[in-house]
């Protein structure tokens, strides 16, 4: 019986435990490639599992459902519009097609991956990630200071692809300590970390809050930072809806209190943590100078990107884009920039207004005590170039994922 019981509790051989942990430990495995040929293909290791896991659960049940199969729906909007915005400018309509397939079959998989109710399973693996990661970042940060080597966390064996690098924990350009645990960047640990710490604060686990919270403050990311902030103040206002306990609101708000005065009083004596709070105080000081700069500094590719280049669009551009994956070639720049100034730039007004619907429709298919994950989906399509990442697919499952608990099933339907 208690095999049975833990067997049921990890779900380690079943398909619903399989596919929980798929989710979770993608964004980990997201930067690793198995074969790359040329800059035309590439097939990475989450690929083969994704394609593997969707063959098992297509097996079990061959109907396509609008419930999970929303992706597919925002493609094919995006990609009628795209392909105005293609014959609008004469753009390569068959770059933009590569683009809408491969994203399709990415849809088309998630649609039958999020039939299964691994939603228990998700958080389980997600926060045992999460912890062993939070406990790098402090490793990192101390050893950083100390100045004793440290594992950077890319993963021994596996090969990265062409376009993705690996910061580590110290920023070869300047040399301050940025812990990214087991992720490409500081910034990407933040946003997983941040999920972690959503359900630990559902669930009033307080070490485990304390402890991601830490980790994100100490990548000195400004998009964890923010995220950090924004998730707390939301969830302490939701209180009533998500049941949040009256004593643990109190516990919450005494530890922000003491939080802060013990952040200062070790600032003026600690350097490490002196120098981290400095780098952030300049990254928020800075943000407009970076915003408004000639320099295309990280923080302006993020925010604005190359939204300077629509004034430049015709009517008829401004209206349907230039097709998607189009502008940066169309204007020989690199093409980064959030989701949003991306979209408005390859779709126009009519794609970032068929997004932006999309977007708020999701809302309909989340239950209210996950409103804060929503948030941060919404807080990182506004920050950087999040789509269909498994960072991306990440976020909507924390969203939209349903449990297999009958009783909560039944209350999502």
């Amino acid at each position: 019986m208690e095999v049975t019981v833990n067997r049921r509790k990890w779900g380690i051989i079943s398909l619903t435990g399989t596919v929980g942990f798929f989710f979770a430990i993608a964004p980990v495995l997201d930067p690793y490639i198995v074969i790359e040929i040329g800059s035309g293909f590439t097939l990475k290791i989450n690929d083969i599992i994704m394609l593997f896991l969707t063959m098992l659960c297509f097996s079990k049940s061959y109907r396509f459902e609008r419930k999970t199969g929303f992706l597919c729906i925002w493609l094919l909007g995006l990609g009628l519009i795209g392909i105005f915005g293609n014959l609008v400018s004469n753009t390569d309509m068959a770059n933009s097609f590569k683009n809408l397939i491969v994203w399709l079959i990415y849809a088309f998989c998630l649609t039958y991956l999020w039939k299964t109710p691994c939603r228990d399973k998700f958080f389980q693996w997600m926060e045992i990630i999460a912890i062993v990661a939070s406990m790098l970042v402090i490793l990192q940060f101390v050893s950083g200071y100390v100045g004793i080597a440290m594992w950077d966390g890319k993963i021994p064996g596996l090969a990265l692809g062409k376009y993705d690098g690996w910061a580590g924990y110290i920023d070869i350009n300047t040399g301050d300590i940025r812990p990214n645990g087991i992720f490409q960047e500081a910034s990407y640990l933040g946003i997983y970390v941040s999920v972690a710490y959503v359900q630990a604060f559902k669930e009033e686990k307080i070490k485990r809050m304390l402890l991601y919270a830490i980790a994100m403050l100490m990548t000195t990311s400004v998009v964890a930072i923010i995220i950090l902030i924004t998730t707390t103040v939301l969830i302490l206002i939701m209180k009533n809806r998500i049941d949040l306990s009256s004593k643990m609101t109190r516990r919450i708000l005494f530890l922000i209190g003491v939080f802060i005065v013990g952040l200062v009083v070790v600032s003026n004596t600690n350097e490490a943590v002196a120098d981290s709070i400095a780098y952030i105080m300049r990254r928020f000081t800075n943000f407009n100078s970076d915003l408004n700069g000639a320099r295309m500094s990280s923080t302006k590719y993020r925010i604005v990107g190359h939204v300077e280049l629509f004034s430049r669009y015709s009517i008829l551009q401004k209206m349907v884009g230039v097709g998607i994956a189009q502008y940066g070639n169309l204007f020989n720049v690199k093409s980064y920039g959030n989701v949003w100034v991306t979209t408005l730039l390859n779709c126009g007004i009519l794609g970032v207004g068929y997004l932006i619907t999309c977007v708020l429709n999701l809302v309909k298919r989340i239950r209210r005590e996950n409103i804060a994950f929503f948030v941060i989906f919404v807080l990182v399509l506004s920050s950087d170039w999040q789509w269909f990442s498994w960072y991306f697919f990440m976020l909507i499952s924390a969203c939209i994922l349903s449990s297999n608990d009958k009783s909560e099933r039944v209350a999502e339907n």
